[in-house]
């Protein structure tokens, strides 16, 4: 018997070799099937804002594969998610944990096979998350480190497996936000090897919108952001937006991003129905989104000149407000809403804590400022009149407002007003498609003395060059775009630069 099958072994051997080969790698295929088909259930479930069974499909592949760091990448980008909503440092503390985790695991698979692109992939993708929570957490020299890593890992994943198409959206935003990083940056990222291309890095997310298999709906929306943010085309953002929100329609940060995107092509009612829907929602994770959707309910009943009804949503979110961004706005508007009412009183005492905004955001520096002036003076008619006409515009009700706008501007003596109206009567003909008139209503406002607020001649200047580039009178309009340029210190200074960049980047088509 030992004979036979010591002759068995022999003249068999090979084909038992490849036999088992074939078992162990059925079998590794199978493991890494199942954990895959998982992967995508958990990613479905997070789309569709169904937390908890997020966390239970995760936490089973971690059970059912221990050594594998797939489980603990997922489980970490849940906790990255509750983090940049909550700002928790209980969140923060488990993705981290987490995150420490998958790097851990997958450096020790990766050290016995380096050329593996899912798990060059799994470590790009988890610094990349952990790119964004550090900066969001304040911690920028973990966050340029991060960034680092992220590249480096990602690069090597579609060195490897250019098929890989997950791996384009983590490389795409790393070139995208490099290369948007403010100038008088530029050096230290220089310094630390850091660089970055906008084209390039469009291209590698639309990779990972189109062919991705895990990231294919991440990288849709972050598209839908860099759209809306960064492109100013609100149309291809919204055209992402409708399809993510018809296909998840439980997900709150995808609604609440069509919302804003809605507000922004001034479809008021559109973004009301949307914004009605997710305040009631109670989702205890997400609350901060919640509460800036009564911050956007209150700027859209603003808008519309019901300032009862807005001044509800304001008092919600400044009761709700997790931190203090925004809180200045919205201390300034309320205040309006309340003078508007005919409620001095409660004006006042809003004027007065406007103050307590983030003087990091233009939005709430300017509400300071203008605070400071309304807070120990009331409102005069004109002053609100001038608010009510130029909200018109952003309810898209373009006509009612240059109506509006031209009898108010019969009536005013004072320079500064009229230069403000002639501005909103540029914006109003320019949605009109009265590109001549927003010209020559954008130079009438530059001609008279604005003192004191100052955004009015830059912001003048660009609207005319604005209007110019539609007509294809390119010459004029970097003309335009030179004046506005020679500006400083005006309120909302860094928005103006995007905007002036973003048209020069359109002239170029022209």
């Amino acid at each position: 018997m030992n004979s036979f099958l010591s002759s068995f072994l022999k003249n068999n051997f090979k084909i038992l070799l490849c036999a088992i080969i074939v078992i162990i790698f059925s079998s590794i295929s199978f493991a890494q099937k199942d954990i895959e088909k998982l992967v995508l259930t958990g990613l479905e479930h997070c789309y569709n804002f169904r937390w908890d069974k997020a966390e239970k499909t995760f936490l089973t592949i971690i059970e059912n594969h221990p050594d594998s760091p797939q489980g603990y990448h997922y489980l970490s980008s849940v906790y990255f998610w509750y983090f940049l909503s909550s700002k928790s440092e209980i969140d923060l503390k488990t993705f981290r944990k987490y995150s420490d985790e998958t790097l851990d695991k997958a450096d020790k698979l990766l050290s016995d096979d380096n050329e593996n692109a899912q798990l060059l992939y799994l470590i790009g993708s988890n610094y990349n998350y952990r790119t964004i929570a550090f900066t969001t957490a304040g911690d920028y020299l973990s966050a340029v480190w991060a960034a680092k890593k992220s590249e480096s890992y990602l690069s090597d994943c579609i060195e490897t497996d250019s098929t890989f198409y997950d791996a384009y959206l983590g490389l795409g935003l790393y070139n995208f936000a490099v290369a948007n990083i403010p100038s008088g940056f530029k050096w230290a990222l220089n310094l630390a090897g850091i660089s970055g291309e906008e084209r390039k890095g469009l291209q590698f997310i639309k990779i990972t919108a189109e062919h991705g298999r895990f990231a294919k709906t991440e990288a849709q929306y972050y598209l839908s952001q860099i759209a809306s943010e960064a492109l100013l085309d609100y149309e291809l953002a919204e055209s992402y937006l409708k399809n993510l929100t018809k296909k998840y329609p439980e997900n709150l940060l995808f609604s609440y991003s069509k919302a804003v995107v809605n507000i922004k092509q001034r479809n008021l009612d559109e973004a009301e129905k949307i914004l009605l829907k997710l305040i009631d929602n109670e989702e205890d994770k997400f609350l901060q989104l919640i509460s800036f959707s009564n911050f956007l309910l209150g700027d859209i009943y603003f808008r519309k000149n019901e300032f009862e009804t807005a001044q509800k949503y304001y008092l919600e979110f400044l009761s709700s407000a997790v931190d203090n961004d925004y809180t200045g706005i919205a201390s300034y508007r309320l205040a309006i809403s309340f003078e508007a009412s005919g409620n001095r009183d409660s004006a006042k005492t809003h004027f007065e804590l406007a103050s307590n905004g983030n003087k990091d955001l233009e939005d709430d520096v300017f509400a300071f400022r203008k605070s400071t002036i309304y807070a120990n003076r009331t409102m005069d008619r004109n002053e609100i009149e001038l608010i009510k006409h130029s909200n018109l515009i952003h309810a898209g009700k373009f006509d009612a407002a240059l109506d509006s706008l031209a009898r108010l501007l019969s009536n005013l003596k004072t320079e500064k007003l009229k230069a403000e109206i002639y501005f909103y009567l540029s914006e109003a003909a320019y949605c009109l498609d009265r590109f001549d008139e927003s010209i020559d209503y954008a130079l009438n406002a530059v001609k008279l003395s604005s003192a004191g607020e100052d955004w009015i001649d830059p912001f003048s200047y660009y609207n005319a060059a604005r209007a110019s580039a539609v007509i294809e009178k390119l010459s004029d309009a970097k003309k335009y775009l030179v004046s506005a340029g020679e500006f400083e210190g005006y309120d909302y200074q860094k928005k103006l630069e995007h905007m002036i960049e973003a048209l020069e980047k359109k002239m170029l088509i022209f």
